[in-house]
């Protein structure tokens, strides 16, 4: 079983996976029994309905899927496949800010500063190695996910860390790995280099479900620089249409909001 759950996860983030698969993952993360190796996925699959109440701007209201262009003939599987990538988006969203929150957490435990800072180097090596650019074609989603996942435990974060997160949200070639590296960057949206990465990564950024949480991602910490490529994406008729309205709102939210 254990295996198989592997294989399903790699089928996951490679957006491969039908309906009962996805069905399938989230009632085997919904056990209290998980391989210590996989607990990190966990969040992944039990948050998402719940954060229907905490995190109601997150999700798309009916609004705007009305608006989302109807299949064509011959392309259900690929629209299909579209949504589950924005569901699988939304998910590593809320896994963003549920990271944020246990990290917080752990900071405040006091824990003993020589093992912390001990544990910073190992994850911050693990990281550099699992996320190089050499390896984006060598280790899985999976893995890749993974390393991104452990700057949240990092009590310390240099510039280095945070240009392999840009990096990676720039350059990695699978969507969710990217999805993943854009929450990530949230958490060091105070510094100068990841605030202006961020709005120049909506500026070249295509897959809509990355442009939305982009746009979530800058609203929330308040980057006014984004104005300006918000108000472009608003104007491009070649940007799918829920997009531009999340991009119109965000216009709007940051134009009154307080720095």
């Amino acid at each position: 079983m254990k295996q198989d759950i592997e294989k399903l996860l790699e089928k996951y983030y490679e957006g491969e996976t039908t309906v009962e698969e996805e069905k399938e993952l989230k009632r085997y993360f919904q056990n209290e029994d998980i391989p210590a190796h996989l607990k990190s996925h966990t969040a992944q699959f039990g948050y998402f309905v719940e954060a229907r109440n905490e995190f109601p701007s997150l999700l798309f209201s009916s609004e705007l899927a009305a608006k989302l262009d109807p299949p064509k003939p011959g392309t259900v599987r690929q629209f299909g496949s579209w949504l589950i990538r924005i569901a699988a988006g939304l998910a590593l969203l809320i896994v963003g800010f549920t990271g944020g929150w246990l990290f917080q957490s752990r900071l405040e435990q006091g824990d003993n500063v020589f093992l912390a800072n001990s544990k910073d180097i190992a994850s911050q090596n693990a990281m550099k190695d699992a996320l190089a650019f050499e390896k984006m074609n060598v280790n899985s989603a999976s893995e890749r996910i993974q390393a991104v996942n452990q700057s949240y435990e990092l009590s310390n974060v240099d510039k280095d860390i945070t240009q392999l997160l840009i990096n990676t949200l720039n350059f990695d070639p699978n969507v969710n790995v990217r999805l993943a590296a854009c929450q990530a960057l949230q958490h060091f949206g105070n510094e100068p280099n990841v605030s202006e990465a961020l709005v120049q990564s909506l500026a070249i950024q295509t897959d809509p479900n990355l442009q939305i949480t982009l746009i979530e991602v800058l609203i929330s910490i308040k980057e006014k620089r984004a104005l300006v490529p918000l108000q472009q994406l608003v104007r491009n008729q070649k940007v799918m249409e829920v997009v531009r309205i999340r991009a119109e709102q965000g216009v709007n939210q940051l134009s009154t909001a307080d720095v």
